[in-house]
């Protein structure tokens, strides 16, 4: 008969093995042999400044007995999770296999412990990020008021009041087993909270998290994160499983069970369990408790055959977040105000041509009045926002669509090696933190982003080397580095990366090579096509009526719908011709058949409206719908006209009533929506920031299009068989015109908005950036303003042809201080992107491309209001 592994028992902070004697003893009585570690931090006089010495105590104890040849089941509490995971580095079973050795770690066992992924420290874990956690903070702050606070020994190590820590230890167990406890406790060093962790552990060994539901010294929130960090690697128990609700045993009841990995056998403190004398928290303390030796049986709880309830469930996944231990806190706000405010003007459901069967909501970052404004949440799990029901809305975010995906990769037969799955979360990292990078201030950034390579050694630098500036351009070459390097992967958190790296404003600064926008769209759109088909089977194999099938159905259409979002803005902007179909078998039609009515100005008044303000969102959602129909129109026309055979109209039958039914599109647009926008600009002072992002984002972008849509036809206009009649030009002439009036009094308005610095300083962007720079594709909104000063331009250049005179149209051009005025009004605008890194990248093109082709007469256009 095969050797049991070696239990190896790593305490929590301030505790000893004493404390875990009963434990001890009674897998001594299943033929388990189990060691507990003293860890020299505990007492450690001078206190000890790291966990590295801790670290080293356990790897030595595990040693002994892998030197044997015995493998080990590592079993940490609290703050000793940090130490079995660095003691642990090198030790895993199948890594000593590999090396031709004996005994390994067959699996870790985090008990209400520290899960820390590489480069996150105790403090920063624990920081409060959701109303739940900042609550629990509030009365720890009354506690430490009422009580004194922390306790310090001369050395400065923390020593605990044995009153006040009774109840927060040991609550509910036997009082003479708590006063041994407390008599046991030492004091323990300040320094380890604060050293950041050097390897994920739970990655490359097999791991369980048993959850405790009830700890008073780490909250539930807490223990949920940290196992949503794993992204799905923990084997997960609550505490009321793992220990039987009598106090009938010292121990868990321990059964043989092979594995995978290991094809040997360990306990399974997942089935059949016995509980001690102990409170639901599960901490140290429950090993002092004894009353019996007496094994329960398992019980099966009915809630665990609940779709969802389970802590672990995949379903926790979708509404994730990022957290400061993938990007720096500043960034992460950063990401989740740029993405989820775009997400909720342009994915949600109601935009999304590729509709799935129920709708999801995507969070909204939860936008308020400008002066109300709170920092964004940063909650990595939330699980009031997760609904399963089948008549509710699926609540997620963009991001947790992309890991509830990936999460099932296997199943659906997208088989990702170890190595692809590392490269996966490699170059998502990488490309988010150089999209997040953008939105700080290009000079004299506070925020203390680092370079953190100096990958494009041979760049030039004109700035010193700790700049936000030069971060953002090694952050930005490190990405594409980490994308060439990962062409063979393909997972969607891969695909992710591609279409965000695709709207990261290209670094003015590079290293000689030819950069190309959006060099790896094609290939990201490619591997969402491959994929596709195999999510879609998946989800037909799963049958009508699976909540996990509906969920992934519907993340997969986010994913799609990202995609072409990205897809028709670059053909839109550049030489690039639609990959993506346009999923008009799930479309649903344009939004007039939504019911959409107009609003009449006169339901607005001049001061805050709540009616209406909290009607502009879905005034705008329904705008970026019918606009995407049309957009879709532009795109096929701009294609048309640019291919090879672009001269030889008769080659495009169709064209002719294309290009007519895409310019009463135009003016269908118009007609429904326009009085409502243009109401939404003219008060954009009295509207939440919400209602602002929501209105100046669709107002800039529909204009662009139709921008393009110009650009695209005025050559056909003068060549000798015009594919359309003189009226239809006129209307889109008039169009056009419009558009830039619109571009013009859009930049004015917001322009004369006073910043709304807490608003940004709370989210992480340039406490200088507008409404502008909010959008998660800085080099967008460049090339609107540089498209409306080229249109202004050309109709005074090239005046409109047909019936009519310049004095009866909208922008009477002919009056030259007009037209100045509006162009000096938009080139301040486009000047303002500076602010921010990704905005002063994209508007330094534009501005460049504009100065050599009309520098004089903008520098004729140009004011500035200096008094002396």
């Amino acid at each position: 008969m095969s050797k049991n592994p070696t239990v190896v028992i790593v305490p929590g902070s301030w505790h000893c093995p004493k404390h875990y004697k009963y434990l001890i003893d009674g897998l001594a009585k299943v033929n388990y042999e189990a060691v507990g570690v003293t860890l020299p931090s505990v007492n450690s006089s001078p206190p000890h400044v790291s966990w590295d010495q801790d670290a080293q105590a356990v790897r030595e104890v595990i040693m002994k007995s892998l030197n044997t040849g015995n493998d080990v089941i590592a079993v940490a509490h609290s703050f000793g999770g940090v130490a079995m995971s660095e003691a642990v580095k090198g030790l895993g079973k199948e890594a000593r296999e590999k090396q031709g050795l004996k005994g390994g770690v067959v699996r870790l066992i985090y008990m209400c412990a520290m899960a820390l992924p590489e480069g996150q420290t105790h403090v920063g874990q624990i920081q409060p990020q959701t109303p739940e956690e900042e609550e629990l903070e509030r009365q720890r702050q009354e506690l430490q008021a009422k009580y004194g606070g922390m306790r310090f020994t001369e050395d400065g190590a923390m020593i605990l009041d044995k009153e006040v820590i009774r109840d927060v230890f040991y609550n509910r167990c036997d009082p003479k087993d708590v006063d041994e406890a407390v008599n046991l406790l030492g004091s323990f060093p300040t320094g380890p909270l604060t050293v950041p962790v050097t390897y994920t552990a739970y990655r490359e060994i097999p791991s369980t998290y048993i959850v405790c539901e009830n700890d008073k010294a780490l909250a539930l929130s807490y223990q949920e994160r940290m196992i949503a960090q794993g992204d799905g690697v923990f084997h997960i128990i609550g505490a009321d499983v793992a220990f039987r609700c009598t106090h009938a045993a010292p121990v868990f009841k321990l059964r043989r069970m092979p594995t995978i990995e290991t094809a040997t056998e360990f306990p399974d403190i997942l089935a059949d369990n016995a509980r001690p004398a102990l409170h639901h928290d599960g901490i140290a303390s429950s090993f002092l408790t004894h009353h019996s030796d007496t094994v329960q049986r398992p019980v099966l709880y009915n809630t665990r055959l609940k779709v969802g309830s389970s802590p672990c469930s995949p379903l926790y996944l979708l509404n994730s977040k990022l957290n400061a231990t993938i990007l720096d806190e500043c960034l992460v706000r950063i990401h989740d105000t740029i993405v989820t405010g775009c997400a909720s003007r342009f994915i949600d459901y109601e935009c999304n041509l590729y509709k799935p069967r129920h709708c999801y909501q995507l969070d909204d970052g939860d936008y308020g009045r400008p002066q109300d404004q709170k920092p964004v949440q940063l909650d990595s799990i939330s699980k009031d926002n997760v609904s399963i029901t089948q008549d509710a809305s699926f609540r997620m975010t963009i991001l947790g669509a992309i890991r509830f995906l990936d999460h099932f990769s296997d199943l659906y037969g997208n088989r990702l090696t170890i190595s692809a799955r590392r490269k996966s979360d490699a170059v998502l990292k990488a490309v988010l933190r150089a999209f997040s990078l953008q939105w700080l201030s290009p000079i004299n950034s506070t925020l203390g982003v680092q370079s953190t390579t100096n990958y494009n050694g041979t760049v030039g630098r004109d700035t010193p080397r700790d700049s936000s500036m030069d971060a953002f351009y090694d952050s930005w070459f490190q990405a594409r580095s980490l994308i060439n390097s990962a062409r063979s992967v393909q997972s969607f958190r891969f695909i992710y990366a591609i279409l965000m790296f695709d709207g990261i404003s290209i670094p003015a600064k590079r290293s000689g090579e030819t950069i190309i926008a959006h060099e790896y769209l094609d290939m990201g759109l490619q591997k969402l096509n491959c994929l596709t088909g195999l999510v879609e089977q998946y989800c037909m194999n799963l049958g009508p009526h699976s909540t996990y099938g509906t969920i992934i159905e519907a993340s997969l259409s986010i994913v799609r719908w990202c995609s072409h979002v990205r897809d028709i803005g670059a053909a839109l902007t550049a030489d690039h011709v639609c990959k993506l179909s346009d999923g008009s078998g799930n479309d649903k039609g344009p939004a007039t058949s939504s019911g959409y009515e107009p609003i009449s100005p006169v339901l607005f008044h001049q001061s805050f409206n709540q009616d209406f303000d909290d009607s502009v969102p879905g005034i705008c959602r329904a705008a970026a719908a019918e606009a995407f129909h049309v957009w879709k129109q532009i795109v096929s026309i701009k294609g048309s006209l640019s291919s090879p055979i672009k001269n030889d109209i008769g080659s495009f039958p169709d064209l002719s009533a294309d290009i007519t039914s895409t310019i009463t599109a135009v003016g269908k647009f118009k007609d429904m929506f326009g009085s409502s926008l243009d109401l939404c600009i003219g008060n954009l002072g009295y509207l939440s920031m919400r209602s602002r992002l929501s209105s100046v984002s669709i107002v800039m972008f529909w204009n662009l299009g139709v921008f393009v849509l110009m650009d695209c036809l005025k050559p056909t206009m003068t060549g000798l068989s015009p594919p359309c009649s003189h009226n239809i030009f006129s209307r889109l002439e008039t169009y056009t015109e419009e558009a830039a009036l619109s571009v013009t009094r859009t930049a004015e308005r917001v322009l004369s908005l006073p910043f709304e610095e807490i608003f940004n300083l709370h989210n992480g962007v340039s406490a200088e950036a507008s409404v502008f720079s909010y959008h998660i594709t800085p080099t967008l909104v460049a090339t609107t303003f540089q498209k409306a000063i080229e249109n202004i331009l050309g109709l005074q250049l090239y005046p409109p042809c047909g019936v009519g005179t310049l004095e009866g149209r909208s922008l009477s051009f002919h009056a030259d201080f007009t037209w100045k005025q509006h162009i000096d009004i938009i080139m301040k605008a486009l000047v303002s992107l500076d602010v921010t890194i990704g905005g002063s990248q994209a508007s330094s093109v534009a501005i460049q491309s504009l100065m050599q082709s009309h520098g004089d007469i903008l520098s004729d256009c140009w004011s500035c209001d200096f008094e002396t």
